[in-house]
């Protein structure tokens, strides 16, 4: 299979904002299709918002048991841990996905986002896309200045 460059991947309003805003630096997962660290994803906010708003790049990926990644991230994921361990509930392994480079956006609507791909239906999980496809998402995309607040480089713990 070939290397995952690029994706959409969908994320609830108030986490998408977290990690927007620097204070969520791991995304959390119970499964994820095949990704590479080094991966760009673009940050899909669900309902009731419904568009692209951000840019990240995956830093590390972490699998392990719930316990292993609580342990690893809990001050990097934005939940407690009543609700950590209801998400993970029954499940032998987390995925614990490091962002690297944030970037806010000017959100991209779900009605712009159709026009750019023919059929567009906003990711269960995350969705693969192709270099020219992305690079028509840049395109779309307003970048916030790199100096700003928005963007926030992580150091390796």
């Amino acid at each position: 299979m070939a290397k995952l460059t690029e994706a959409i991947i969908s994320i609830r309003p108030a986490f998408a904002e977290a990690i927007l805003s620097g204070n969520k630096t791991v995304e959390l997962r119970r499964r994820i299709p095949p990704i590479e660290v080094g991966a760009r994803l673009w940050i899909y906010v669900t309902r009731p918002v419904g568009a692209v708003a951000g840019v990240t790049v995956i830093d590390t990926i972490l699998r392990g048991t719930p316990q292993a990644v609580w342990e690893t991230y809990f001050d990097r994921i934005a939940i407690n841990r009543s609700d950590f361990d209801r998400y993970f509930l029954g499940a032998r392994e987390a995925i614990g996905i490091r962002l690297s480079k944030v970037q806010r956006i000017k959100p991209i609507g779900i009605e712009q986002l159709r026009d750019w791909k023919q059929g567009f239906h906003p990711p269960q999980v995350l969705s693969r896309i192709t270099a020219s496809e992305a690079k028509r998402l840049h395109q779309l995309a307003s970048f916030e200045e790199e100096g700003g607040t928005n963007v926030v480089r992580l150091l390796r713990a």
